[in-house]
């Protein structure tokens, strides 16, 4: 299943003159550009009502993977995990970092919006800014650190020097920690993930309401409010060539746009984090 999100650049007809005559390949042009999501929304709708699939693999145009690559993520399919991710390569075969990567998305999604916010500032109010901070936020909290070591380093030595005096610690005495190997709810590459028959128990789209960046952010929380998990298979590599959406934008205005566009996102994405599953379910 291809999808053209409206584009006017002959892509369609080169598409069509390509795959037009395999018969395993649909292809549905968009009457204009819906963004990632409601792009592929349509895909997926139709691949689900008119191709009768379980299962649906979304990647960007700029992905090239082996033929085996869908056998592989079906293989890693278990009860409860909602999103499969493949191992994504950049073009000099360096691995790339995974888009969501967490055990919390509120914090994700928290520190996005900070980032976003900082990088927003225009440059000649940046200096100023960082001055006022680190004279009244920064400069305060490290004389608070500062204070609250002396005392533990107080407390403690008082301690030692009971022990010292025959005054010992029972065995079950104070805290104990121990090394869990955790591993994140969340792990999701946004060029590239599978959607499995599980995910569409409980939904039958991506969030709809962004245009461009964040959408892995908004699956996440989908995934968390379902009770489900993403995960990344160990598969033959992916490789995703990058920023070809932006690629036509020098390098000051496509750091501009893709900021604008985040923050877009960012806003359009905050009723997800209010909104209870069965409210998520209704809506979109």
């Amino acid at each position: 299943m291809i999808v053209d999100n409206g584009s006017n650049d002959g892509s369609y007809e080169i598409l069509q003159n390509h795959f037009g005559r395999v018969s395993h390949v649909t292809l549905k042009k968009l009457k204009k550009n819906l963004g990632f999501a409601k792009g592929n929304n349509a895909g997926i709708r139709y691949a689900r009502t008119q191709l009768g699939a379980e299962n649906c693999f979304v990647c960007n145009s700029d992905v090239v993977f082996e033929p085996t690559l869908f056998e592989e993520l079906l293989a890693a399919a278990d009860t409860g995990i909602g999103v499969i991710s493949p191992t994504v390569y950049d073009t000099d075969y360096n691995p790339q970092p995974l888009s969501v990567n967490t055990k919390n998305p509120y914090l994700t999604i928290a520190f996005t919006w900070l980032y976003v916010l900082y990088m927003s500032i225009p440059e000649c109010f940046l200096q100023e800014l960082l001055i006022f901070l680190y004279e009244y936020l920064f400069k305060p909290a490290f004389k608070l650190i500062k204070a609250f070591y002396r005392l533990y380093s107080f407390i403690l030595a008082k301690l030692c020097s009971l022990t010292k005096k025959g005054k010992k610690f029972s065995k079950n005495s104070g805290l104990k920690g121990s090394c869990k190997n955790l591993t994140d709810y969340y792990q999701i590459q946004g060029c590239a993930f599978l959607l499995t028959k599980e995910y569409f128990q409980f939904y039958q789209q991506l969030y709809p309401k962004t245009f461009l960046y964040g959408e892995e952010l908004n699956l996440s929380v989908y995934l968390m409010k379902a009770g489900l998990r993403g995960v990344v298979a160990d598969t033959s590599p992916v490789i995703h060539k990058g920023k070809q959406s932006s690629k036509e934008f020098d390098k000051t205005e496509g750091e501009r746009k893709r900021l604008a566009y985040t923050r877009r996102s960012l806003t359009q994405s905050l009723p997800l984090l209010f909104l209870s599953y069965s409210n998520i379910k209704k809506l979109y």
